[in-house]
């Protein structure tokens, strides 16, 4: 069963690192950023973790700065310089909107599982697009055993405590980026204080679609909601 088991990969944030996951449906590329210059692939949206330091992004006619906890994504071409560390996760052939955000809060808003909580910090514009999540364990917690049916990237940002994996046990300090292949059996444990974590998903399941969504459904015509008169609806929807 071991060896059947994809294997989780964890490495410094302050190490150089780039990772190209090309093949299945969700073509993705990690990197981290120590200080260097850098221009990002324009058939691709970025998001963007920022570990310590400042972090300057270019693209087009907006620059943006993001400190120590903040986060973010740009489509397209961009470029980041600055002083700091950062991890760096491209989706390949996918067109985010460019949005901003942080710095990190000390809890999450939603209730997860064996008292973890989370936080979408990065929401999926329509279901079924890639997120940006916020993960807390609380102190002395062990998580069940699980598992996610596509990739996982994320970055530790404080405390310490482990992963559990079929080979063995990983650590997981301050500034480790763990990369948890599709299917890859994992339970985190949180040591003497809370671990927080940002862990970027390629896809969701939760969200916004074309039926479903704040506007449509909070429109009221003689009473009824829009999204129940399909009649109404906008069949075609140009591109972003």
């Amino acid at each position: 069963m071991q060896d059947q088991q994809p294997r989780m990969l964890t490495f410094a944030v302050n190490e150089t690192r780039s990772i190209e996951f090309r093949d299945g449906p969700h073509p993705t590329i990690i990197r981290t950023w120590n200080g260097e210059s850098l221009d990002l692939e324009p058939d691709a949206s970025h998001f963007i973790m920022v570990f310590s330091g400042s972090i300057q992004v270019a693209h087009g006619d907006i620059s943006t700065c993001l400190g120590t906890g903040c986060f973010g994504t740009v489509p397209e071409s961009a470029s980041v310089s600055g002083v700091g560390e950062a991890l760096i996760v491209s989706s390949l052939g996918y067109r985010s909107m460019a949005l901003f955000g942080g710095p990190l809060e000390a809890h999450g808003r939603l209730r997860y599982v064996d008292n973890c909580t989370n936080s979408i910090l990065l929401s999926p514009p329509v279901r079924g697009e890639p997120c940006l999540n916020f993960l807390r364990l609380p102190r002395s917690t062990s998580q069940t055993s699980h598992t996610h049916p596509s990739l996982r990237v994320g970055l530790v940002y404080s405390g310490t405590g482990r992963c559990e994996t079929p080979h063995g046990m990983l650590d997981l300090l301050e500034g480790t980026v763990f990369v948890i292949p599709p299917g890859s059996l994992h339970s985190f444990q949180s040591g003497d204080t809370d671990l927080r974590i940002v862990i970027y998903h390629p896809d969701s399941d939760s969200g916004p679609t074309h039926t479903d969504h704040t506007m449509l459904n909070r429109t009221f015509i003689e009473g009824v909601s829009a999204r129940d008169l399909p009649h109404l609806q906008t069949t075609e929807v140009v591109p972003a």
